[in-house]
């Protein structure tokens, strides 16, 4: 019965989360309103350990037998035997964008993964989900003046990829572990175009340019734990990715209507170009330590060769992509039938780094502060966590347009033994 209650629940989170994520069709609303996700794959979002957000997203030497850390794989050995975990978060952004004479601001509400993971032998340990590798997402308006009467331009962008990943863990020796993600990526990156002018019989014209993806992305982790004394420790983390060439399918819809139609009608559908996109390799490195039962500290490394990438043997002016995150948790008390409040686990960060948009040959660095929490639920390891974070690229200061992000991130995670036969006598 309590079986039933347990996959039950998890189909509804999986229903649910279904309904969220953001569609991939060409008509696909525009959920995001960042002016740089025009450029390659959008905003990237492919090595964010979501349920960590608080603690400023440390990720490549972080390990936790209640959480399913994908960056990197190999720390799905820190599952306990005959466990199952699984989690699943909710993130809201809340942006705003601005230059001296123009502000703006948007926000959007998505389904960050869905996840799940349990070992398989004493040695072995399994991992699989669903995240956003990128999102893209802009409207961005013009108007010029012609003989004829003002022509409005619009510029529109949707849609994003996906990763589904199928991880594995391999124990070699106790504290060391090995581990690989294979992911499929797939999704659709629409840019669209449309004009419409004041003038009396002339058509409202909309082009929409659409490039499919799919394709195979490995990535590769090493952990190793080093036992300082029974109650400290240090974990030292790498991550790697090779680069990848995806598949992409281009093309061309053409719609027009006339003045006062709301509903376009499809004039011409063509087949343009096929070919290969270019994601480049990545690399990390990082050092977690739990200095006593209640505090521990991490530091991470990121970086990503942005300047490989290409698109149909097309190349786009970025720069290599790097961060640096740094936080600190703090437990009061992990025992399981403690009081609630003592049980809650406290995270802060700081990151800072370079995106890989290059605007005008100018870099854009990235400053982040965050903050969150881990509320256990009653007399289990289960738990509800919350992150918040805000973060600032570019700078108002120069031509360069200032953004300001607002995150809040809301996940469950779900730690069962689900592999134990009970006898009652």
């Amino acid at each position: 019965m309590y079986n039933t209650f347990r996959i039950t629940l998890i189909a509804a989170i999986l229903c649910a989360g279904s309904l969220l994520w953001p569609r991939q069709e060409v008509m696909a609303d525009v959920r995001i309103n960042m002016p740089y996700s025009m450029f390659g794959v959008g905003e990237l979002r492919f090595n964010n350990y979501f349920q960590n957000l608080g603690g400023g997203g440390l990720s490549i030497a972080y390990n936790s037998n209640m959480s399913i850390n994908d960056v990197n794989p190999a720390s799905y050995s820190a599952f306990d035997q005959q466990s199952f975990v699984f989690e699943t978060t909710l993130f809201s952004h809340f942006y705003e964008q601005k230059t001296p004479n123009i502000k703006q601001q948007s926000d959007f509400l998505s389904l960050g993964h869905i996840s799940f993971g349990f070992p398989v032998t004493s040695w072995w340990s399994f991992a699989a989900g669903l995240k956003p590798y990128s999102s893209v997402g802009y409207q961005i308006r013009d108007a010029q003046q012609e003989e004829s009467g003002s022509v409005h331009y619009l510029y529109e962008g949707s849609g994003g990829l996906n990763q589904l990943f199928l991880g594995s863990s391999f124990e070699f020796r106790p504290g060391f572990s090995a581990g690989l993600n294979m992911s499929y990526i797939f999704g659709d990156l629409n840019n669209e175009t449309s004009v419409l002018s004041d003038s009396v019989g002339v058509y409202r014209t909309n082009l929409i340019n659409t490039d499919r993806v799919k394709g195979w992305l490995l990535g590769f982790g090493l952990q190793y734990t080093h036992e300082v004394s029974p109650e400290r420790n240090i974990t030292f983390g790498l991550t790697a990715g090779n680069q990848t060439d995806a598949t992409v399918d281009r093309s061309e819809t053409l719609r027009r209507s006339l003045p006062g139609v709301l509903d376009y009608d499809t004039i011409s559908h063509t087949e343009l170009d096929e070919g290969t996109i270019t994601l480049p390799a990545y690399m990390g490195a990082g050092v977690f330590a739990t200095i006593n039962p209640s505090w521990s500290a991490g530091i991470d490394f990121q970086w990503q060769n942005w300047e490989s990438y290409e698109i149909l043997g097309e190349q786009e002016n970025f720069n290599d992509s790097y961060q640096i995150a740094t936080g600190v948790e703090f437990t009061p008390t992990m025992e399981a039938f403690a009081n609630i409040f003592r049980r809650i686990r406290y995270s802060a960060g700081l990151r800072y780094g370079q995106a890989h948009f290059k605007p005008d040959a100018d870099p854009l660095n990235e400053f982040g502060i965050s903050f969150g929490m881990n509320i256990p639920v009653r007399r289990t390891y289960n738990g509800i966590t919350i992150g918040f974070e805000y973060s600032r690229r570019g700078s108002d200061d120069s031509h360069l347009m200032e953004e300001n992000f607002y995150r809040l991130n809301v996940g469950i995670n779900i730690y069962e033994e689900w592999f134990i036969r009970r006898r009652f006598y």
